[in-house]
């Protein structure tokens, strides 16, 4: 059983005071990062050992992605790295003191705000829209109540920044309240966002609807999650929709965290670089010079042709951190370029002095 960590303020705590009872643990990785995390496990399990609390969402609901709340039962409250190297095989090592918090976690609710503090609580955005052809209209008042339900599931069970997507209609160019995907794809981009949440509402029979929720990962434009609740309708769809929102808002909620969770803990982020109009000698090259990158994890090739490369990379580093690193192996071979960014995706175009 894979136990997994929670911390709290990682910056603040780094410099806590420890107390006398504090446990030297040492631990190994991949990364700094990974030894890091490896060793505060360590120091949890050794105050708890592996016997994990399966906790659901909310009281009376049915097991949300159980596998997602078998947590560890208590956090690290403060520690302190003693030593930390990296052998001749490239393995990092850190060794630390750790004081961890003997509480027993109770509830999910503070496990998932832990994990939105380390994540830096995602932003989301929830939008209405009506692209089937049975589909209720999304500019109905009423369906706004429903989205404005899906909004407070994921602020106040699921600790999710949520966007004011009225506010951001105002401010952009077009003010149109828009219900299809593109436009409202786009929107969120602008507005920085990292998830979008589409809810839309089908009208299957005149006695039925079918509720759809979609979260997507705007970083790689990836679905994460996909519910579909078909439920019985009297005479107003919109109202009878109200009573089975939670699940499916829970359910898509959750995909999400444990999205966060494994980027945090385990695979590292996920990002998509590109590079375009780069000679083929240096696209020959660069791959395995990204792969020898401090942080790296894997990558998965999406395309390449003669002057371009495209890739799946997943690191433990931030995104400022990977563009440096990426930048910094550019700049060595004295490769002029321009950067694009636009959350995880990372965009080099080579600037050729013949055209300036």
């Amino acid at each position: 059983m894979i136990v997994r960590l929670f911390l709290s303020g990682l910056l603040l705590l780094a410099h806590s005071f420890l107390p006398a009872n504090a446990l030297e643990v040492t631990a190994q990785g991949a990364t700094q990062r990974q030894a890091l995390n490896n060793a505060l496990r360590q120091a949890v399990e050794m105050t708890f050992g592996s016997d994990i609390e399966a906790n659901t969402l909310v009281e009376n609901f049915q097991v949300v992605r159980q596998q997602l709340l078998k947590q560890s039962r208590g956090f690290v409250r403060s520690y302190e790295i003693l030593r930390q190297s990296q052998s001749e095989n490239g393995l990092y090592e850190v060794t630390l003191n750790a004081d961890v918090d003997d509480t027993n976690l109770k509830d999910s609710t503070r496990a998932l705000s832990t994990i939105m503090q380390m994540a830096s609580h995602p932003r989301v955005m929830v939008a209405g829209i009506d692209e089937d052809f049975d589909a209720l209209s999304s500019l109905n008042p009423d369906f706004q109540k429903l989205t404005d339900t899906v909004e407070l599931i994921l602020k106040d069970d699921f600790k999710f920044k949520v966007l004011n997507k009225d506010l951001i209609r105002l401010e952009s160019q077009n003010s149109y309240r828009f219900s299809d995907r593109k436009n409202n794809l786009k929107r969120a981009r602008q507005a920085k966002a990292d998830y979008l949440i589409f809810v839309e509402l089908v009208q299957t029979t005149q006695t039925s609807a079918t509720l759809k929720l979609e979260s997507l990962d705007l970083a790689t434009g990836h679905t994460l999650a996909l519910e579909e609740t078909t439920f019985a309708t009297e005479a107003n769809a919109l109202e009878a929709a109200h009573h089975h929102v939670y699940a499916p808002s829970a359910q898509i909620s959750a995909a999400m965290v444990e999205n966060l969770t494994a980027e945090i803990y385990d695979t590292g982020q996920r990002f998509e670089l590109s590079f375009f109009k780069f000679d083929p000698k240096t696209l020959s090259f660069l791959e395995a010079d990204l792969s020898s990158l401090p942080g790296y994890v894997r990558h998965k090739m999406a395309a390449q042709d003669k002057n371009a490369l495209s890739l799946s990379y997943w690191s433990m580093l931030e995104t400022g951190a990977l563009h440096e690193h990426v930048s910094a192996l550019l700049k060595a071979q004295d490769i002029p370029f321009n950067f694009y960014m636009r959350q995880r995706s990372l965009t080099y175009l080579f600037d050729d002095p013949m055209f300036e």
